[in-house]
Formats: structure tokens, C-alpha cells, sequence
């Protein structure tokens, strides 16, 4: 970047030479020696990247000397990087082009100016009049002009398309500052994130004189955890991890226990370490060992599959396809990591593509990327691999997650429901800021997220994790829960999967779990208890079977979730995808009879509505009843009612061949009876096991 930039300045001063000597009435606030001294420190600032601390000695050189068209032009360039400002350049850099209609660098610069600003088309404008008029030393120059070009076409097709359901706010007080915040990481979970901070609180910040802009201090890491919902008052991470020289969090694993970081020291580009949270602290960040840091490259962004089997990684070494490419590599036996191969060019463009982040599904990639179809910058994109290990083309996630700034390091909870990435724009506090995203059209994971602790005596503890999928029979990862907390996570994908926990006295647990019929996200709580008395095991522990059906009862959808607040309006309902139950209230029926209750037909009208509004569905309507009675008399007192709403539902215009009556009698209950000591085989209405076994519920069949 700093070649860049001097390249831009050295281009200016060329051609603007002459300002220097032009005769106009001078503030004499500054005397020239000043102005002079004060012109080295803003060159050398604009060389540096540090445009907000630049811009503030060429706005003063400008009211030194307002007849200065360098000093006008400048400040203008760096107005561009400024995210309150950036509409002023415009002005600006337009009246230099009107006194100075003869310096075609000043197009570049106004259409620039005009990108910012999302004025594509007088952008795309400028851009052409600078390449026609460009000279032949200038092709570096053209080059960044057509690329900023293609990005403006790009802005206008894909900002046409604005996905409104995709909701991005800053993420604010207390995680952001005036300062710069970026590469946030999270938990599977979402309880903890850590972050990279630069600025005043930076270690070894007091020995720098005080700066606006972040990029005189040092990266540092901070953490902050989510309580009640709301993030706490981030604080470093500690000395074993932050020094007087860059130190930035770049991946987190599922867990939250194993933290990759960038680190650059010994004069090396730069390259990933490792740390590992042993009880509440972390420890000091080693090297990565094996092929992933080379001796002469750039190795700056990592994210760790579910498994912690691969590692997906950015680097700039030699044999890729543009500046920055992504790679990913495998965990050999003894710890080392090897095998390194190039993501491919579906992946890697001519540009820069950074930020890898695998998502706990183990199968959805996002990455940010100068190339493919950006709008300005880095934008971030997704991509699926396949069961071949093949990448789909990547999608630009679109406006408004994406913008004419940098957009980069974007992680999405297991859930799929809250992401996070750092950019800049007009909505930032400070240079970087960390965006939060509520999505709406990023596809939802089918994944279970196990977690709970781990107990010794009713004691947490540590402990070695081993998850074997068995099908193949093969580990499928190790994993280790807190020695202090005994907290552990997992990310399991559609499978059947045992589970194996050691502690290291040597005591041993063993459970397993079907979770091959999931079709949707689920968390799912287990806690594993060990006793030194084995008997007592049995007695204290739930299956994993049990805590999984548990789960899923929870997950337990009413035709109100498909409802805004007005309840006569539905949602966006993309909700509504194969397999999705949703149960339907107060369906009631007169004791021992199929004919649908007057009240009944309020919520089977809401129904109607959700149907008109999504005509493709075809569904099933079951009717449900408890166990009490003869196996043959509920199921086909159960098809009968089944049939009675379906043809309620004919009778509102929705066509037969759209539904499917099933009557299940008892056979798929919600609540086991037996725990209920009001519950007997006795007609009894007030029993709350009943009640909630006895439903209509309908199911999206395709």
C-alpha cells in the first residue's frame, strides 16, 4: 500500500509543480518554514496511509495557502478516506478540475470522489475521461481505474437489488471506539468475542506522540463476552498475547479455546500463531508448525474447521493467482500442519482475497475479495463446497453488509441468525468499526450444536473429548472441555456420532446420538457427569438421545412465528422450506367428534392467508390425539379431524391437490404422560401432557 500511495503523491506532485510558485495572499498563521516542515510530516503521513492525521496538515496548508492547487487537491484525496467528510471531496476536487481543467489525474481523483459517494454513474464518467486521456507512463494508474470502474458497474447492479432483510448496525459502545476495531471472532455460541484493537490503549501506546489515527500504535487483542444479551466493557487479553509489536486476533475455533493469531516480529511479513485457553488464561501464542508460514510471505488471516481438522488460511507467497490468495491445509498426527493447497481460481482472483471464515456447518466458505464482482474494495462473498470438495462460484452477499469501503473478516454464529464483520463508511464511530448482522437471506445451517460441561464428583473439570461418526466408524475430531469450567462445544453435521470422554485419572464415559434426520439448527445441552462411584453415573446423566429430543421439542414452531406483530400480516416467509412443522392453535372439536368448534376457524383463517401468500407449498395436515383410548379409534378419529380442516380450508378457494390428510392417532407425541402425576388413562382435561399431545399441526411437504 505504501508503494501505492507514493506512487499517487510522486504522480501529483509532477503535475502540480507549479502551484508552488504561484503569487496569492498567504494566512500568516504559519510562516514558511512552518508550512514547509508541516508539508514533510502530511507527504509522509499520506505515504504511510494515515489519511486522517494527512488530512488534517493539508487542510491547514490549505488555509495557509488557498490559492495552492496541491494543497486543495490533496486535502480533497484524503476527504475521500474520511467516513464523515467523504461528500465535501467532491466539492473540492471539482474546483480544482474547473481551475485546472488540463491535469487529467484530477479525473481519476473526482471519480474516485464521486465512487465514495455512491454517484456511480458520474464516477464511471470520470474514470473513462481519465484512461482516454491517460499517458503511456501511467498504466499502473489506468489499471486501478478500470478495476474502480468494473467496481461502480458492479455498485449499480447489485445496490438495485438491496436485500432489506439483511439487517447491519454498528455494533457501538463498548466494543468500538475512535479508534479501529476489526477482525471480530466469535464462539460458536456467540458468548465470547475477541477482536483486533489499534489505537491509544494500545501496549506501549505512551512511548508514540498521540495520534487520530490508528495507524502510528500497535495491534493489540481484546475480549469482551456476551451477558444478558449485551457485550461487556472489552480489556486486553492479556501480556502472554499482546506485546509492543502486532498482535491481532484472526480465528477462533467452535469452542472458543483455541485462538490463531497474527504476529509480526524478527522481520518477518508476518506470519499465524497459535494460543490455547488453559483455564481462564490464555497461553503464550507459538508458531504454527509445518507449511503454513513461509520464510518470505504474508500469512495474516486463518479460520479452523468444526472438526479442527483443516485450517483455511490467507497468503501472499509465491504461485498464486493474484496478490492475496486462499489456501487451506490439514492437521498431520504430531500437530504440524501440511499438504497446503490453493483454494483455486473459483476462489482466488487477480486481486486480493483474504479473510476465510468456515462456518461450523463445514461446509459454507466466506471470504472478502477486491475481485469477483466488488463494489469497492473488499467485499465479502460466499461459496458451498460440495461433498467432492468442489467450491460453488461465489455470491456477493450484497448491499447493505456490502459497501464502496472495505468490508472484511466477516463470522456467523452456528446458528446462522447474527454475523459480525468489520468496515468503515459513514455509520462508522471511528476508522474500523465491527458491524453486527442480523440475516435474512444468508441460507440457515443444518447443524446440532452440542454443549454443556464436563463433571468430576459434581465438580467441573477437564477432560479429552473424542467424537467418532459411525458410519465410518472413524474420529472424527478431538475436542477438550475447560479444565476450569468444563465448559465444552461441538459442531456435529446430519450423522450418527459417539461420543467418548476421558478424564485423566482414567475414567470413562461413553453416549452416543442420532442426528441423521435433523433438517434444521439445533442446540442441544448435555452435561456429562462422572463419579468415582461408576454407580451413581446412570442415575445423575441423561442420554444424549433424551437431551436431543428435548431440543427439538423446544424447537416446537405455532403458525405465530409466521406473523409480523399484526397479526393479520404475514412475514417474508422463508421459513416455509421442506420439512418445517408449524402447529396450529385452538383447533377444537366437540368431545369424541371430527366437526371443527366456531372459534377454530380464526386461526385456520391465518392459515389461509399463509397459504395464498405462498401458493407453490403443498402440505400436510395431522391431527394428533393423546394416548388415552383404542390404538385403531384414535387414529381414525385423528384422520377424520384431519380430513374436517382440510376441507375447511377447500372450502376458502385453496386447491384440493395442495394437501395431504394424515390422522396419527397417539403415535407422535410431544410429552411423556408418565411424568405427570394429574395424568392418568382417565379422561382428565386439566392434565398438561393432554393437552399438548392433542394438536393439528400442518407440515411443508414441498
Amino acid at each position: 500500500m505504501k508503494s501505492k500511495a507514493r506512487l499517487q503523491l510522486l504522480t501529483i506532485l509532477l503535475l502540480l509543480t507549479f502551484s508552488f510558485n504561484a503569487q496569492a495572499q498567504e494566512n500568516e498563521t504559519l510562516s514558511k518554514k512552518e508550512a514547509k516542515q508541516l508539508l514533510e510530516i502530511a507527504e509522509q503521513e499520506f505515504e504511510e496511509n494515515k489519511f486522517l492525521d494527512a488530512l488534517d496538515k493539508f487542510t491547514q496548508l490549505y488555509n495557509y495557502k488557498p490559492s495552492d492547487v496541491y494543497y486543495k487537491l490533496m486535502m480533497g484525496i484524503c476527504l475521500t478516506y474520511d467516513p464523515n467528510q467523504k461528500d465535501r471531496a467532491i466539492e473540492i476536487i471539482e474546483q480544482v478540475k474547473i481551475t485546472n481543467p488540463e491535469y487529467n489525474l484530477v479525473n481519476f481523483y473526482l471519480g474516485k470522489a464521486y465512487a465514495v459517494n455512491y454517484e456511480f454513474d458520474k464516477a464511471i464518467d470520470f474514470f473513462n475521461l481519465y484512461i482516454n486521456a491517460a499517458q503511456s507512463d501511467e498504466a499502473d494508474q489506468v489499471r486501478l481505474a478500470n478495476q474502480m470502474m468494473v467496481n461502480a458497474r458492479n455498485a449499480k447492479e447489485i445496490l438495485a437489488d438491496t436485500i432489506k432483510s439483511n439487517i447491519v448496525e454498528n455494533v457501538k459502545y463498548p466494543i468500538n471506539s475512535q479508534y479501529s476495531e476489526y477482525v471480530p471472532v466469535i464462539s460458536a455460541d456467540e458468548s465470547v468475542m475477541i477482536f483486533t484493537y489499534r489505537g491509544i490503549k494500545s501496549k506501549g501506546a505512551e512511548e508514540i506522540p498521540q495520534s487520530m489515527s490508528s495507524e502510528p500504535y500497535f495491534e493489540d487483542v481484546y475480549i469482551s463476552y456476551k451477558e444478558r444479551g449485551e457485550w461487556t466493557e472489552p480489556v486486553s487479553i492479556g501480556d502472554n498475547i499482546n506485546t509492543k509489536g502486532h498482535d491481532a486476533a484472526i480465528g477462533l475455533s467452535v469452542d472458543g479455546q483455541t485462538l490463531f493469531i497474527y504476529k509480526s516480529e524478527n522481520n518477518n511479513m508476518g506470519d499465524i500463531y497459535v494460543s490455547q485457553l488453559e483455564g481462564k488464561n490464555w497461553s503464550k501464542p507459538v508458531a504454527l508448525k509445518g507449511d503454513v508460514n513461509k520464510k518470505n510471505s504474508w500469512e495474516g488471516s486463518a479460520s479452523l474447521s468444526a472438526n479442527g481438522k483443516t485450517l483455511y488460511f490467507s497468503s501472499d507467497r509465491e504461485g498464486g493467482f493474484g496478490g492475496r490468495d486462499l489456501y487451506k491445509a490439514e492437521l498431520f498426527p504430531d500437530g504440524s500442519w501440511g499438504n497446503v493447497t490453493n483454494l483455486g481460481t473459483t476462489i482466488n482472483t487477480i486481486y486480493n482475497d483474504d479473510a476465510p471464515f468456515i462456518h461450523p456447518d463445514g461446509k459454507t466458505l466466506f471470504f472478502s475479495s477486491e475481485g469477483h464482482t466488488s463494489i469497492g474494495g473488499y467485499d465479502i462473498f460466499s461459496t458451498v463446497v460440495d461433498e467432492f470438495g468442489i467450491f460453488t462460484q461465489p455470491e456477493n452477499l450484497g448491499y447493505p453488509i456490502n459497501t464502496v469501503e472495505d468490508n472484511r473478516y466477516f463470522v456467523l454464529a452456528a446458528d446462522g441468525k447474527t454475523g459480525y464483520y468489520s468496515g468503515g463508511g459513514n455509520q462508522s464511530i471511528g476508522e474500523q468499526d465491527i458491524f453486527k448482522i442480523t440475516t435474512g437471506k444468508i441460507e440457515k445451517p443444518v447443524l446440532a450444536l452440542l454443549k454443556g460441561k464436563v463433571y468430576f464428583n459434581d465438580v467441573p473439570t477437564g477432560s479429552m473429548m473424542h467424537l467418532y461418526k459411525q458410519t465410518e466408524g472413524e474420529l472424527e475430531g478431538s475436542f477438550k472441555s475447560n479444565i476450569e469450567t468444563g465448559k465444552y462445544v461441538m459442531a456435529l453435521s446430519p450423522g450418527i456420532y459417539e461420543i467418548e470422554v476421558e478424564l485423566e485419572s482414567g475414567e470413562i464415559v461413553r453416549d452416543s446420538v442420532r442426528l441423521n434426520e435433523i433438517i434444521e439448527y439445533v442446540e442441544i445441552y448435555k452435561d456429562f457427569r462422572i463419579y468415582s462411584d461408576s454407580s451413581l453415573i446412570a442415575t445423575n446423566n441423561k442420554g444424549l438421545q433424551e437431551a436431543l429430543a428435548e431440543a427439538l421439542k423446544k424447537e416446537n414452531k405455532t403458525i405465530d412465528t409466521l406473523f409480523t406483530e399484526n397479526i393479520n400480516k404475514p412475514k417474508d416467509v422463508k421459513q416455509l422450506d421442506a420439512g418445517r412443522s408449524f402447529k396450529l392453535n385452538n383447533i377444537l372439536y366437540d368431545f369424541d367428534k371430527a366437526t371443527l368448534r366456531p372459534e377454530s376457524r380464526i386461526e385456520l383463517d391465518r392459515l389461509v392467508v399463509i397459504l395464498n401468500e405462498n401458493p407453490s407449498i403443498r402440505v400436510e395436515i395431522s391431527s394428533h390425539t393423546d394416548t388415552r383410548g383404542n390404538d385403531t379409534y384414535n387414529k381414525n378419529l385423528s384422520q377424520k379431524r384431519a380430513q374436517s380442516v382440510v376441507d375447511y380450508l377447500i372450502s376458502k378457494g385453496i386447491k384440493k391437490a395442495r394437501f395431504v390428510a394424515a390422522g396419527k392417532g397417539e403415535t407422535v407425541p410431544l410429552d411423556d404422560c408418565s411424568k405427570y402425576s394429574e395424568c392418568g388413562e382417565t379422561r382428565n382435561d386439566d392434565c398438561p401432557c393432554h393437552q399438548n399431545n392433542r394438536r393439528t399441526e400442518f407440515k411443508v411437504l414441498d
